[in-house]
């Protein structure tokens, strides 16, 4: 096999931390907002009132009475609670950070981890923004819990280091290049943007870049955008989780071994064969670890100038690898 699973101990970490984050991700988008305000009594012309606190407006709620009172005492005990819970939770992803750290599953670069969790944040990753390139790898890997192998000597196999570190690649619908410029600059000022026509790079002073491709720009972005997903919590090399919605693996596979059939025929042996050892290797992980018969609705959104080769991809990727599985298509 091309990857090792990860141990035991790695695993419940990565399940500890993992829906930490899940839950402390729903108190935000669902919960947090009802209790954001702090409510005070106080007193105005010799009565005492009720008062509201939200961002430094106040807000008189009514005088002091029995149901105002009720009000007060449900809300503070409901919003106490749920603080206690949010500390709980970051404590428990600031304890797993720490030993995530020490092992093998902390792999997403700083910068793309930033990216992917301001697009969480906003409620934008999955529903307006996907991920389609070489960064897929790390989602697959949290999805299996397994490791791809990335040392110097197979650094060709999967290229994954040099090229997922220098950049992310997303996928979108056409105009989204606004709103997500927006956002980066909100993390990094340095920001800046080239391309037309669908095809935009975002690049910051440490040269990261962000490739959006729109779905107007060519046919490859309108399918990959109606294709089968995975949403999964990966971890960045600081130890802390990062959101992923990508592209499922048995489609990137494909995609993957189309590619490296066209740089075949264009000459270029060095690209055709770490695109065909990725491929290979995320097929076999798909079908050993994650237990999937892929079937044909699984390439009903993937052009028949690509799915035609999942054939040929199972059949090489199980020649490839001595006793692998049979990957059904």
């Amino acid at each position: 096999m091309d990857y090792t699973k990860i141990t035991s101990d790695e695993r419940n970490l990565a399940e500890a931390q993992r829906a930490a984050y899940i839950e402390l991700r729903d108190i935000a988008r669902n919960q947090s907002e009802n209790y954001e305000s702090e409510l005070n009594w106080e007193v105005i012309k010799g009565k005492e009132y009720l008062v509201r606190i939200l961002n430094g407006h106040k807000k008189i709620l009514g005088t002091r009475a029995p149901h105002i009172e009720d009000f007060y005492n449900d809300y503070t005990e409901k919003r106490t609670t749920l603080n206690q819970r949010i500390t709980h939770l970051k404590a428990i992803i600031l304890d797993c950070k720490c030993k995530i750290l020490k092992t093998t599953i902390a792999r997403v670069p700083q910068s793309a981890a930033q990216v992917l969790r301001k697009l969480d944040k906003e409620g934008a990753l999955g529903t307006k923004y996907t991920v389609s390139g070489l960064q897929c790898i790390y989602a697959y890997e949290s999805q299996a819990n397994i490791r791809f192998k990335q040392t110097l000597k197979d650094r060709d196999i999967y290229n994954i280091s040099k090229t997922a570190a220098q950049g992310l690649v997303l996928i979108a619908d056409y105009g989204a290049q606004h709103k997500l410029f927006k956002y980066l600059r909100e993390i990094d000022p340095t920001y800046k943007m080239f391309g037309d026509k669908g095809r935009f790079r975002m690049i910051n002073k440490d040269k990261f870049y962000i490739d959006l491709i729109c779905n107007n720009s060519n046919e490859q972005s309108a399918w990959m955008m109606k294709v089968p997903r995975i949403e999964t919590i990966s971890f960045c090399d600081s130890g802390l989780p990062v959101p992923f919605t990508c592209l499922a693996p048995h489609v990137f596979a494909v995609y993957k071994y189309w590619q490296a059939q066209n740089h075949k025929n264009n000459h270029q042996q060095t690209k055709a064969s770490i695109d065909s050892k990725q491929a290979y290797a995320i097929t076999e992980m798909v079908s050993k670890e994650l237990g999937r018969c892929i079937t044909e609705e699984d390439y009903s959104s993937v052009p028949e100038c690509i799915s035609e080769f999942k054939e040929q991809l199972a059949a090489e990727a199980h020649k490839n690898f001595s006793g692998a599985a049979s990957y059904q298509v």
